[in-house]
């Protein structure tokens, strides 16, 4: 899972306000249980010491109605008078949750999040697609392709005039093709879009495959569901989608953990343990942080100073780094601070997926044996 999204929450000095909250509005008294979740929210961060500034900005985007059906939950971080994050997620909490502290924590979220594939979808005919793409920070984003359908059905007949009749539709096929293999390429991410998914009529689609950069065809896929005439999240289409992006989450898991479990073997390029993990976040060495979502529900902690590199296990320890005050923060939010602001990628791991010590492992850009427990 790509996480340097979350770069723009950090940075900020303490109390930081982490707010998760049921939003929903799947009842008539909805918007009355929000206004209540808020007060309370409120009244807790200013007892935490968050200040009115913040509270304030916070006040002005909790709760905000953007017609989303069903249930759904709101996360947001704020400090120092200015909202850090504000997003939308379809699992909300059973009520709210509230957190304040030297760091936001956006496990809760991420967990909540579950291993998230960034994703487009074409749904096709010869005339034109409707596209949708999701990021890699939840977000949707949609584009309606409209080509030319003129000329797009191939006449009966015979002779000459049917022959070029025909490679007429064809061509204007291959035109509206690369109008939306174009826009695919448009919303597709680089670095960050993990499949590209074509659905709707057959030969469209294998004529958008073809004109697909390089580096988007490589994450294609084609369903057979899908139909412009219908939704395009039609009750045939959206379960395939799901069985796409679900078999993308676990083939991620499960590449990580072979690595992970091969290295344990050789003893080469994974750290075992907070003590380990700790150590390699410090240097930068973090490829892919390997955590388990179930880990941290009790109270574990590590101490932090300004800088991300800035972590240890103990405060004597951040002490001997030069660090005058250090902060003890909880060990989720303070590994994820490293992992984000050091680039390295996070994968949550079931217990059962994978040997991690205490709930915590990484693969290395590079090995160091001193690392190792």
């Amino acid at each position: 899972m790509q996480i340097s999204f979350l770069q723009p929450v950090y940075g900020f000095s303490a109390p930081v306000a982490s707010v998760y909250v049921n939003v929903s509005r799947d009842s008539e008294d909805a918007d009355h249980a929000i206004r209540v979740r808020w007060g309370k929210i409120r009244e807790e961060l200013l007892d935490q010491g968050v200040d009115e500034a913040s509270v304030a900005e916070l006040a002005g985007v909790v709760g905000r109605d953007e017609g989303e059906p069903g249930p759904c939950g709101q996360v947001a971080f704020a400090a120092e008078g200015r909202v850090l994050w504000d997003t939308l997620v379809a699992d909300p909490p059973q009520d709210y949750d509230v957190g304040v502290g030297a760091l936001p924590n956006p496990m809760p979220y991420l967990r909540r999040r579950g291993q998230h594939v960034p994703y487009v979808l074409a749904v096709v005919d010869t005339t034109g697609a409707d596209v949708h793409a999701v990021d890699a920070r939840g977000v949707r984003h949609g584009r309606v392709v409209e080509g030319e359908d003129d000329l797009t059905h191939k006449p009966r007949g015979g002779a000459e005039h049917h022959k070029q009749m025909q490679r007429a539709v064809d061509e204007r096929v291959k035109h509206n093709a690369k109008r939306i293999a174009e826009a695919m390429e448009e919303l597709a991410v680089q670095g960050e879009t993990e499949r590209v998914v074509l659905a709707g009529e057959t030969q469209v689609r294998t004529e958008i495959h073809d004109q697909l950069p390089t580096w988007v065809r490589e994450r294609a896929t084609e369903i057979e569901s899908g139909s412009r005439a219908k939704s395009a999240h039609d009750s045939y289409l959206e379960p395939e989608l799901r069985t796409v992006l679900r078999e993308r989450a676990d083939q991620q898991i499960r590449s990580v953990v072979e690595r992970y479990q091969e290295g344990l073997g050789n003893e080469d390029r994974v750290a075992v343990g907070p003590r380990a993990t700790v150590s390699a976040l410090q240097r930068g060495q973090v490829e892919t942080l390997l955590v388990d979502p179930d880990a941290f529900e009790g109270d574990s902690w590590l101490w932090i100073g300004p800088s991300p590199e800035q972590l240890a296990v103990t405060e004597r320890e951040l002490r001997d780094m030069g660090v005058a005050e250090p902060t003890a923060e909880r060990a989720e939010a303070a590994l994820l601070r490293a992992a984000v602001m050091t680039s390295a990628e996070l994968v949550l791991v079931p217990q059962d997926r994978a040997d991690l010590q205490d709930g915590v492992g990484a693969l290395l850009r590079f090995d160091d044996p001193t690392m190792r427990t």
